[in-house]
């Protein structure tokens, strides 16, 4: 039992690990995005504004990525099914729309 104890210690501490080393990279590899293009905007238009519109773009970039689980789970709660189709199928339904090929017999 001491065995199984100590191997499961053993993986809590690898999936930590895990999750830190990705962090880590994550934040260094978005760092280093951002500042490239801020570097290559400015380096291509010498313009402050741009500079700085790129600066902005890349931290938005940066948010939705540290919070894409955030924004994958509320995908579901924000599309709710359309009351106004011509006809419901119901929950469980499909609705299938039939097309028939082009005249001749070739797509």
């Amino acid at each position: 039992m001491k065995d199984v104890m100590v191997l499961a210690g053993a993986i809590d501490d690898v999936d930590q690990l895990t999750q830190k080393a990705t962090g880590v990279l994550t934040n260094s590899v978005m760092l280093f995005m951002v500042i490239a293009a801020v570097v290559v905007t400015w380096a291509k238009t010498k313009s402050v504004v741009s500079a700085f519109v790129a600066a902005l773009g890349g931290a938005a970039l940066w948010f939705v990525v540290l919070n894409a689980a955030m924004f994958r789970d509320s995908v579901g709660e924000d599309i709710t099914p359309s009351s106004g189709t011509a006809k419901s199928a119901g929950p469980g339904y499909a609705v299938v729309r039939v097309i028939d090929p082009t005249p001749g017999g070739q797509w």
